[in-house]
């Protein structure tokens, strides 16, 4: 079995290591480049609230810690809790389910400013099941462009990890009958539903050790 996933992968990575010791080959490559985009004023909130390790690593390029201290912190998923939680104390973590994590993060921020950190084109879901019930900020702090050029094998299952990346694999690609898809979360398979991709399989979990078992539940499966 051959795998393609929409990120590069470190050495020490779990998703590798577990495919790898079951004999699949794998193709990992990511399909975006990133940009900072400077940050002029830190926004008047109650809350700042991350959808992804990027939005951390890009805010806090910019910030010191210490000058975001005056903020409650919020993530959209466990990797982006704790990638938050390298530079500030997190006060809520989602579980990477736009909809749970919104009812649950209503609980605590109804009725307050809270500033969406994001890139330039983000889906801003939880802003948008929010609408009404908070007062959202837009905080961008970076963009993205596709990388061009890139030649992909066409493997017998392909993984993606962000509806950024979705977008940009089926702009230059088609699906064939023989492959499967499976999306890191709802969010990401939405995406890809939109670009006409109905079979979706979603992991159970935003980590790459849930989007492994899926890749080995398919082996399995002879699929």
């Amino acid at each position: 079995m051959t795998v393609f996933i929409s990120r590069t992968l470190p050495p020490d990575s779990i998703f590798r290591k577990l495919l790898t010791i079951n004999g699949i080959r794998i193709h990992d490559q990511k399909l975006i480049n990133f940009e900072a985009v400077p940050i002029e004023k830190l926004p008047e909130a109650k809350w700042l609230f991350f959808y992804s390790k990027t939005g951390v690593r890009f805010f806090f390029r910019q910030i010191p810690s210490h000058k975001a201290e005056i903020y409650h912190m919020a993530a959209l998923g466990p990797g982006t809790a704790a990638e938050l939680s390298k530079y500030a104390h997190v006060h809520f973590a989602g579980d990477g389910d736009p909809i749970q994590t919104a009812v649950n993060f209503l609980d605590l921020a109804r009725g307050q400013k809270v500033a969406f950190v994001r890139a330039a084109d983000s889906r801003q879901s939880i802003r948008r099941l929010l609408d009404g019930r908070i007062t959202p900020i837009d905080l961008v702090v970076y963009k993205n462009t596709p990388i061009e050029g890139l030649e992909i094998p066409g493997c017998e299952v392909l993984v993606f990890t962000s509806p950024l990346n979705a977008r940009a694999y089926f702009s230059k690609n088609k699906k064939y009958g023989f492959q499967k898809v499976i999306a890191i979360g709802n969010t990401t398979a939405g995406a890809l539903k939109e670009l006409g991709i109905n079979e979706v399989i979603v992991a159970e979990s935003p980590t790459e050790e849930s989007l492994a078992k899926k890749v080995l539940e398919l082996k399995s499966a002879g699929g």
